[in-house]
């Protein structure tokens, strides 16, 4: 299945959509939010999970991104075994319900390496979700091991994979892609190695990356293909648009792309986003990290019901010049939402409700590492 086999029946509805503003966006917004009260009602959740970037070298040289590094250089690093059962235990310490971890495509890893991450992720946090990986690292690993995705991806899970991350996507119309990724995985690829994680019971988020050098018309047909993608497999746990932090990225330094999204092109994707995907894909997240907290809670008047995770360790976002910091509290989270009149839920991974809040809890200190 690649992308010639969706059709773009809705690409004038969402590129409408996806362009309204003033009394249309807040018209669209209303629409957006009563679809959410209808489809997912009024809670609102966050998961306590925690980041491990094992490694940040990486020879794809991606240009919107400011996390890489090549081997020798100033800020690589490739985590050492002592390193990784440090966060681990961290994790285990903290009683998050996920472990996240994603990685540079570091050419001296392999399987065996990508296996043994998750050997030590299990033996010091042995009840923590372990939800890792990109489309892309299945590629990179399928292809350097001379395996199939199957074969890749059935060893991952028997070594503790739970679920998989939905990047690597950008933004799915390889046009795009060859001015912000020239050489990562086309389209169709992407599109094979996600069917095939959902199809193995593997599920996955849902993202896109905007406000760098796509079209509204871009975003539409990325959407579509999710869309059809979900239609197909039900294997997408939430959709979650991550706008470009463009600061420190070579991408905006060479004058292709523009200074990432304005809030007005947020507030237009989220709500487009739930009236769009709600019935299929019911969880819309807005992404704190990339855009502040403030507004990522003022998302909730536009069909968002998710506010993503604690992370405690976050450095893809940082790197690339966000500011909105690396750790989020429990009780920010459930502050937050109070104040929006909505109900404050601790979640995992697949959703499952952990704890609901009436009030606010003591503010947490923890020490970050």
């Amino acid at each position: 299945m690649g992308k010639d086999h969706f059709r773009y029946d809705h690409q004038e509805q969402l590129v409408k959509m996806l362009k309204s503003r003033g009394n249309r966006l807040l018209n669209l917004m209303a629409k957006a939010d009563k679809l959410r009260a209808d489809q997912v009602g009024d809670v609102v959740t966050f998961i306590r999970n925690q980041n491990i970037n094992f490694s940040n070298i990486c020879y794809v040289g991606c240009k919107f991104c400011a996390f890489a590094a090549h081997e020798g250089s100033q800020h690589a690093y490739r985590m050492s075994d002592d390193e990784l059962a440090i966060f681990a235990k961290l994790a285990n310490e903290r009683q998050v319900s996920e472990i996240c971890s994603t990685a540079g495509i570091d050419p001296k890893s392999s399987l065996e390496t990508y296996k043994h991450v998750l050997t030590v992720f299990v033996r010091e946090a042995p009840d923590v979700h372990v939800h890792a990986f990109s489309p892309f690292e299945i590629f990179y690993l399928a292809n350097k091991e001379g395996q199939t995705y199957e074969s890749i991806i059935d060893e991952l899970m028997r070594a503790g994979l739970k679920t998989l991350c939905g990047t690597a996507a950008e933004i799915l119309v390889d046009e795009i892609r060859d001015i912000i990724c020239p050489g990562k995985m086309t389209v169709d690829q992407w599109i094979e190695v996600i069917t095939i994680a959902h199809e193995k019971g593997l599920r996955s988020t849902s993202t896109v990356m905007y406000g760098h050098v796509e079209s509204v018309e871009d975003i539409a047909k990325h959407m579509q293909i999710l869309r059809g993608i979900q239609e197909e497999t039900g294997g997408f746990t939430e959709f979650i648009p991550l706008p470009f932090i463009h600061t420190n990225t070579r991408l905006f330094k060479s004058g292709r792309a523009r200074a990432g999204s304005t809030g007005m092109e947020d507030i237009a994707l989220l709500a487009t986003s739930r009236i769009y995907f709600g019935d299929i894909i019911p969880n819309i997240q807005s992404s704190w990290v990339k855009t502040g907290m403030k507004f990522a809670t003022f998302a909730l008047l536009a069909g968002v019901n998710d506010l993503g995770g604690t992370l405690f360790e976050e450095r893809i976002s940082r790197f690339a010049g966000a500011s909105h910091g690396v750790y989020q509290p429990e009780s920010e989270f459930v502050r937050f939402i109070l104040d929006s009149g909505r109900i404050p839920a601790r979640r995992d991974t697949l959703y499952n409700i952990i704890e609901t809040y009436s009030e606010q809890p003591n503010q947490e200190f923890i020490q970050l590492v």
